[in-house]
């Protein structure tokens, strides 16, 4: 019986260990996140002569003023939301892309399509998460206008939110792959720039 009550005790611990690193996993993903949304932002928003001729409930009539992390950095600080909901709300925003291009995030949307899907998220996966009134102070939003997001976002993904573990999985490991890519895209261009104003020098 010790030696049983030991193995399941070692058991325990080990899956313990494994939640522990799973979640510290997790939780670096909201910086991978924050810099793909903020880079795809202006990536869609140099595409734009001006407001969208195409838009979606989701659009404002003017970009709010603040910027994709700093609205991103304002929704993990006060939602209470895990971690895994912005993984999730990543992947819910590439089906509805997938659906119409009209909700590539841009400036005009992005607040929006941010807080609905990682509400929704949240509401799917965690086990404890604040009223739509709440969220709606945190994403700067009327409550009755999130609770008609909401339900147009649930019927855009036909109330599929569940997404399993490979595919959660591979998405992940695809999302750290695209922040690599940003990187270097962003180092490359930068040593562009000093290698041009390296150029303009002039001594006389």
């Amino acid at each position: 019986m010790a030696g049983s009550e030991e193995k399941s005790g070692m058991l325990f611990k080990d899956l313990i260990t494994a939640n522990k690193t799973d979640a510290e996993a997790q939780d670096s993903l909201v910086n991978v996140i924050v810099d793909i949304l903020e880079w795809e932002c202006a990536q869609n928003d140099a595409e734009l002569t001006g407001r969208p001729t195409r838009v979606t409930l989701f659009h404002g009539q003017n970009p709010p003023g603040v910027s994709v992390r700093a609205y991103l950095e304002r929704v993990q600080d006060f939602s209470g939301a895990s971690s895994c909901c912005f993984v999730l709300a990543c992947y819910y925003l590439e089906t509805l892309r997938g659906i119409d291009i009209s909700y590539k995030i841009n400036s005009y949307n992005f607040h929006r399509l941010i807080l609905s899907s990682i509400m929704v998220a949240a509401k799917f996966v965690d086990d404890f998460y604040f009223s739509n009134n709440y969220w709606a102070k945190v994403g700067g939003i009327p409550n009755d206008e999130l609770n008609g997001l909401e339900l147009e976002f649930l019927f855009l993904t036909n109330f599929n939110l569940h997404v399993k573990r490979d595919d959660y999985d591979a998405f992940a490991s695809e999302l750290r792959r695209r922040q690599q890519h940003i990187k270097e895209d962003q180092s490359v261009k930068s040593m562009s720039n000093l290698t041009v104003n390296a150029s303009q020098i002039s001594v006389s």
